[in-house]
């Protein structure tokens, strides 16, 4: 476990995000949620509709999610017609907005928009990445087309998992390329040369800095702060977790957490985790974000090896 906890030299301990007091909630104003996958995001855009009741809803994604894929012909209808290619895909004038759609095309399209974001730990963010697509069955992913091979690319070992470039789009430093996408610096299909890195995490930073609301998905109050701030009832419910890995595919997780795989862990999620821990220290202030982070750890690391088929990790 200290291996998970070290990663690489810190790059933004001076750097905070940058938000004075919380904006007050405007409900003459749409609201975009930038749903980061993997975050908990589908329990809260139910809660999001059953407190707001929207007149015009939007779901989807954007083109930030695929890098360099190009094949939307070969999705079913009824989902290609959510992909955003576009900030003018996506209808005007609709007052709730979610969905994997990143910054630039939720404000370009909705330039006054509230924008609310949950980010997670990020090592678990990616395990969980990587096990819900290892769960997902050839049925589900016929909708997909041609994208399901990439999908399917979650079967190899986690290791080989995160050295595929054309897999960075999905899990390379993931919250900071939905902010910041498209970005000279952001490599479509590669992964972040750290050379770039203070730059990128800069910039992150600011993005995070306009937003009403950011939030982390470890933190207890979550869901009490945003009913404080929305002013009506908010109920989270948990939805969309992974609810087993086919037989075929699992294998014991600790088997997987190589040194090679974890230090790819780090490399994948080194800008993220820095916005994590600057959140954390904003929004979960009587405690420490290493010992937060830690019980994430412990807790989905214990989760995700009962999906995989073992007991515990000490077995």
């Amino acid at each position: 476990m200290q291996r998970w906890l070290r990663g690489p030299a810190s790059i933004g301990r001076a750097l905070f995000v940058r938000a004075g007091a919380p904006r007050p909630f405007d409900l003459s104003r749409p609201l975009a949620f930038m749903h980061i996958p993997k975050t908990a995001g589908t329990s809260l855009v139910a809660a999001l509709i059953q407190a707001l009741e929207p007149r015009a809803l939007i779901s989807g994604l954007d083109g930030v999610l695929f890098g360099d894929f190009d094949s939307f012909s070969s999705f079913q209808d009824d989902l290609r017609s959510h992909i955003y290619l576009s900030p003018e895909a996506m209808p005007v004038n609709a007052d709730l907005i979610t969905g994997h759609i990143g910054y630039t095309s939720l404000r370009q399209r909705f330039p006054d928009a509230q924008l609310i974001t949950v980010l997670r730990e990020p090592f678990c963010r990616i395990l969980s990445h990587w096990l819900f697509w290892r769960g997902n069955t050839d049925e589900v992913l016929v909708a997909w087309g041609s994208w399901a091979d990439r999908v399917r690319l979650s079967h190899q070992p986690l290791a080989n998992f995160l050295s595929t470039p054309t897999l960075a789009c999905q899990i390379d430093n993931l919250a900071v390329r939905m902010l910041l996408s498209p970005h000279p610096l952001i490599p479509v299909a590669d992964f972040i040369d750290p050379k770039h890195d203070r730059q990128l995490l800069t910039e992150a930073h600011d993005r995070l800095g306009q937003f009403s609301r950011v939030d982390v998905v470890e933190n207890p109050k979550l869901g009490g702060r945003l009913k404080k701030w929305l002013g009506r009832p908010f109920d989270i419910e948990r939805r969309n977790e992974t609810e087993g890995i086919p037989e075929p595919l699992r294998r014991p997780l600790v088997s997987e957490l190589t040194s090679e795989a974890v230090d790819l862990l780090a490399a994948r999620s080194r800008l993220d985790l820095e916005l994590w821990r600057a959140v954390t220290r904003r929004q979960v202030r009587r405690r420490n974000p290493e010992q937060v982070r830690l019980q994430a750890l412990l807790q989905c690391t214990a989760r995700y090896s009962l999906l995989m088929g073992v007991p515990s990790l000490t077995r």
